[in-house]
């Protein structure tokens, strides 16, 4: 059911037309608020690995739910590479699965929480769309 609920937001959030780019683990300045933010990350955001030179596009956090949109000029593939390699070495347990040619779902957990990362081309094009979402397990 919380995965069922976390596809649902991150798809919510895709939908919105808002493009993913997140500055995880104090890169970006925060929010010390938690509610839905543009151009920010919210604070207490989990500690995420970020595709260098990422930018965020909006936030949230809420009852230890957290969700957010970056956008990348990163090539696709080594965006999905980047996130392949650094989540294990992040703590994080990754099933990986490539919906398309240009859309991939990273399902994700630890100890604590679980959610989804999904990488796609944006809707330019060009630049790669990278939307996170988790929640507590």
């Amino acid at each position: 059911m919380r995965i069922r609920f976390l596809i649902v937001l991150t798809c919510l959030l895709f939908l919105t037309g808002c493009v993913p780019n997140i500055g995880l683990g104090g890169r970006e300045e925060t929010i010390l608020t938690e509610q839905f933010v543009e151009g920010k990350v919210v604070e207490g955001f989990p500690a995420l690995p970020l595709f260098p030179k990422s930018e965020v596009i909006e936030s949230y956090g809420k009852d230890g739910k957290y969700g957010a949109a970056f956008i990348s000029s990163g090539d696709l593939v080594k965006v999905v590479n980047f996130y392949n390699d650094s989540l294990p070495r992040s703590g994080w347990q990754v099933s990986l699965k490539q919906q398309s040619e240009t859309n991939y779902f990273f399902e994700i957990k630890n100890d604590q929480l679980e959610g989804a990362i999904i990488i796609n081309t944006a809707a330019d094009g060009k630049k790669t769309a990278i939307t996170i979402s988790t929640a507590p397990r």
